[in-house]
């Protein structure tokens, strides 16, 4: 991933949430994982469109 969508992946983060982690999973895909201030963890599935820019959903 670049740095242009990673930056993108921590602007549609919901607001107290931090980007903790990126991997690609085994069942395929890109996922991110954040942080909330609580410490509970958060699952989001990369999406790439035409332009390589990202997008994320709740796992």
């Amino acid at each position: 991933m670049t740095d242009k969508q990673i930056k993108q992946i921590k602007a549609q983060l919901p607001e107290g949430e931090k980007l903790n982690r990126i991997y690609s999973a085994f069942e395929g895909g890109i996922r991110a994982i954040s942080r909330d201030g609580k410490g509970n963890e958060h699952r989001y599935e990369v999406h790439f469109d035409a332009d390589d820019n990202v997008t994320i959903s709740r796992k």
